[in-house]
């Protein structure tokens, strides 16, 4: 993207606020895709648990098309091994791909997503660093964490609801609302969880869980 024609979308996407908030921080001219790479400072805290301040060094990949495709993130110094949770390409793996699209979409700038995705994960890798133990758990890779995190989105109590709640969304409200609720309250989806299952539909749209779908049905 040139850097030169972009001042409207910078301005949309909230770069010079980053900027100005992560001075270490600096635009790396591309082709394509727009490169922040430098010094990420982590200042934060967690209920109960101990206030972290430190540095990494970064690289933060922003598609042209963000917020409807999510970031990519590295950790560049060599601290952070590749054993620890990190994705195929070595990429940071911050939570799910639904998680994440779910916070950019209420959230649209890339200092929310830093500070609501990024910072977490170095927040917790410093903690366990510094105090051998992790403040808060984490997702398994793979299939399991992508149920066990739709779990969590759906307020589910079994595993087995995930499915017909993801199938819910991917439809159009008029039809899901007829549909009993998976929950087990043995009402329907628009005398139950409609609100829930609304909010995410509109947030991410139908045809993404149509994909969420799939990766399920294909345990990947």
């Amino acid at each position: 993207m040139a850097i030169g024609s972009s001042s409207d979308t910078f301005a949309r996407w909230g770069l010079g606020e980053l900027l100005l908030r992560q001075p270490g921080l600096r635009i790396v001219p591309a082709d394509s895709d727009v490169i922040l790479a430098g010094t990420l400072e982590v200042n934060a805290q967690i209920s109960g648990k101990a206030a972290i301040t430190d540095k990494y060094q970064i690289e933060l990949r922003i598609p042209e098309n963000f917020p409807r495709e999510i970031p990519s993130v590295f950790e560049t110094g060599g601290r952070v091994p590749r054993s620890y949770h990190k994705l195929q390409d070595g990429s940071l793996c911050l939570a799910s791909t639904t998680r994440l699209r779910l916070l950019v979409a209420e959230a649209p700038s890339l200092v929310r997503f830093v500070e609501r995705c990024v910072v977490p994960y170095l927040y917790r890798y410093s903690y366990v660093e510094k105090y051998g133990v992790a403040p808060f758990g984490d997702l398994a890779h793979g299939p399991a964490g992508i149920r066990e995190d739709l779990m969590s989105l759906f307020g589910a109590d079994q595993e087995s609801a995930v499915l017909p709640f993801v199938r819910l969304v991917a439809m159009k409200k008029r039809h899901a609302n007829k549909r009993r609720c998976p929950c087990g309250s043995g009402r329907r989806l628009g005398r139950c969880h409609n609100r829930l299952v609304n909010r995410l539909r509109d947030r991410l749209g139908r045809y993404w869980f149509r994909i969420v779908e799939q990766q399920l049905l294909r345990g990947c």
